[in-house]
């Protein structure tokens, strides 16, 4: 039976190619993590060679806009482990005090993260509309309606 052969063999490749996809991935060093916290970072015993990706928030009062537009400094912390970052490239408009962020580049050897990524998050610009109402009673009779 030949469409079966060929049903076999096809199904038989598609296992195996993401097997390996998923070995590959669970085996290489961070493969499965998307980002790393600061302390996690700043922990690693094994020497980074290439881009990592880092978690954290914009620690109040540390952000350095330069004169430029395109270039910031800012500490960023996960609460426990602060990091000096800085960054070139356009700047988020959420991108502010306190904002959730991951950053993608090195550590270079003054200490400072270099990013040449950087994603700003803005938790209350995506809060359900109840948790505004319940903020604003104003607000809670036409969220009710």
């Amino acid at each position: 039976d030949r469409k079966r052969l060929k049903f076999l063999l096809l199904g038989s490749g598609v296992l195996l190619s993401m097997t390996f996809l998923i070995v590959v991935g669970m085996t290489r060093q961070g493969g499965m993590v998307y980002y790393l916290t600061v302390t996690e970072y700043v922990q690693r015993t094994q020497p980074v060679t290439g881009d990592s990706r880092v978690n954290g928030t914009v620690s109040i009062g540390t952000i350095e806009r330069m004169p430029t537009g395109l270039d910031v400094r800012f500490v960023m912390t996960d609460g426990v482990t602060s990091i000096p970052v800085s960054y070139h490239g356009i700047i988020p408009d959420t991108f502010v005090d306190d904002a959730a962020v991951v950053v993608q580049g090195r550590r270079q050897d003054d200490g400072t993260f270099h990013a040449h990524t950087l994603l700003a998050k803005c938790p209350s610009k995506y809060e359900a509309a109840e948790d505004y109402a319940s903020a604003d009673p104003s607000v809670e009779s036409s969220v009710a309606d």
